[in-house]
Formats: C-alpha cells, sequence, structure tokens
C-alpha cells in the first residue's frame, strides 16, 4: 500500500494515519496529525471553517494552514474577505445506501484499493485527460484493525452549485429560469459524454457529484467525488448510457423528494446531450 508517491505529493505517516499530501499541505498536515486529530476534525474545528451540507457535513477551511497561522475569529465564507486567499474543502468518507452504513458506519474494510488514494489517481488521470475536476491536495487513511476511515482535502471552487442545488431548490421553488435549467442538464449530459470519450466509467454518477460554474453565457461542469471512477486506459472509451441511466435515476429521486419535476423538455435536453 505504501509505495512511491504520485509526482508533486508526498508521504506524511504517523501510527494512526497514512497521508499523500502535495507541498502546499505538507505543513498543515503535519500539525494536525502531529495533535493527533483527523484532517477532518481539525477541519471541523478551525474557527474560520464554513459548513456545507451533505450526507456528512463538508467543511472548508482557507488554504495552508498551520500552528502560526490558524487565526482567531468566527466561521466565515469563502471569499468574505479582501484576500481572496484559496481555499480547501475537507470530506470525510461515508458510505451511502443500506444496508451496510448501519453495519459500517464510516469505515471501510481493507481490502482492494483504498478509496481516497484511489480517487487521487483517479482525479490526477482525470485532469490529465482534460476532465475538469478541483485539485486534490490531500487524500488519507486511518488504519483501524481490519478496517480504515479516511479524509479527502481539494481546492475549494467558491461560486459553484451542484446539479440539485440548479434544478431543486425548493427556497427558489426550483425555477432558475427555463433557460437556465435546459443549460444545467445540457451540461450535465456533455459531461457524461466526455467522460465516455476519455475512458473514464464513474459508476456513481448522481445530481451531487456534478458541479456547476456559472460564469459564461453557459455553465461549465466539473466532477466531484472520484472513489468510484473506473479509468480505463489510454485509448479506450466507455459508453455513456450507464452514467446517463445512473445520473437519471438520481434526479428522479430528487423529484420524489422535492414534488418539483424535470419537463419532458428537460429530459430531452439531457439525454441527447449525453448520447454519441
Amino acid at each position: 500500500m505504501h509505495q512511491g508517491a504520485p509526482r508533486g505529493f508526498q508521504w506524511v505517516k504517523t501510527q494512526k494515519a497514512l497521508v499523500l499530501v502535495r507541498g502546499e499541505g505538507v505543513g498543515w498536515v503535519r500539525f494536525v496529525l502531529d495533535g493527533a486529530r483527523t484532517l477532518y476534525e481539525a477541519a471541523s474545528a478551525h474557527p474560520r471553517r464554513f459548513q456545507l451540507e451533505g450526507r456528512r457535513p463538508l467543511f472548508v477551511i482557507p488554504a495552508g494552514t498551520s500552528r502560526k497561522a490558524e487565526p482567531s475569529g468566527t466561521a466565515s465564507t469563502p471569499g468574505s474577505g479582501s484576500t481572496g486567499q484559496e481555499h480547501w474543502a475537507v470530506r470525510h468518507y461515508a458510505r451511502g445506501g443500506p444496508p451496510l452504513p448501519r453495519l459500517l458506519g464510516d469505515r471501510f474494510l481493507r481490502l482492494g484499493s483504498v478509496r481516497p488514494f484511489h480517487e487521487l489517481e483517479a482525479s490526477q488521470e482525470a485532469r490529465a485527460r482534460g476532465i475538469n475536476t478541483p485539485r486534490i491536495v490531500a487524500a488519507a487513511m486511518y488504519p483501524v484493525g481490519l478496517f480504515y476511515r479516511a479524509d479527502l482535502v481539494t481546492v475549494f471552487v467558491p461560486g459553484a452549485t451542484d446539479l440539485v442545488s440548479s434544478l431543486f431548490d425548493t427556497a427558489r421553488k426550483g425555477v432558475g429560469g427555463a433557460m437556465e435549467r435546459r443549460d444545467a442538464l445540457q451540461a450535465a449530459g456533455e459531461l457524461i459524454l466526455q467522460l465516455a470519450s476519455k475512458g473514464l466509467h464513474h459508476r456513481d454518477l448522481h445530481a451531487g457529484n456534478i458541479l456547476l460554474e456559472w460564469e459564461g453565457a453557459a455553465p461549465s461542469p466539473l466532477l466531484v467525488d472520484l472513489d468510484r471512477c473506473q479509468v480505463l486506459p489510454p485509448g479506450a472509451e466507455a459508453s455513456p448510457l450507464p452514467m446517463y441511466r445512473r445520473l437519471r435515476r438520481s434526479l428522479r429521486k430528487w423529484e420524489r423528494r422535492t414534488g418539483l419535476r424535470i419537463s419532458e423538455v428537460e429530459w430531452e435536453t439531457l439525454k441527447r446531450a449525453a448520447a454519441r
């Protein structure tokens, strides 16, 4: 498991943790591990953290935090200050879908590939193939007997919203404008087609792991949560159909959950964008 580090990364190891980290994150990671905390625990306690909700809360903190750099103060929104400082998003891996979550919680068996390290490898390859996905800063595992727990640190993309927010924001009644909704689904479909053509098959492509940056006339999609992404050999292509079907199931679930509906025209926009 403890092999050569990918280019630009190095191993940081303690009795209770094994972390692959980029140079800019080494100081913070060592500081956290020296205090016998996990990266997620440290982020959750950071005085300038910003919390994003999900299956498990995600914490956003100022980049490059160290013993000397940790400021006092209250939680704040990234970008609310005048420095324009980069921020990091710190996520703790959690299982989804019954019945395993009830049995294992946030633990994973130490068999096969380790999720954060696999996600780092998939992310590096995806970026090399032109897929837009946030840069990973650190991937950490914490062995516990036959199991492990894990965290991931990525660069936070301010202003990006997921596909769920674009289509099912109940505060806005799911109405961001008909054109905006179709643009969001068009971007999601184009991402599916791009993944397939670049030889990547995301086995869990749901509406929460497609982010959209709304800076131009049309949104630019970003892919997150690549721990279940299969990377095919260079030159090989994947089928877009399984990813399209998985995303469609996810969107149907959000329709049932919120009572908001995707129109037939909008479904057709997604379908055509994802088709070869």
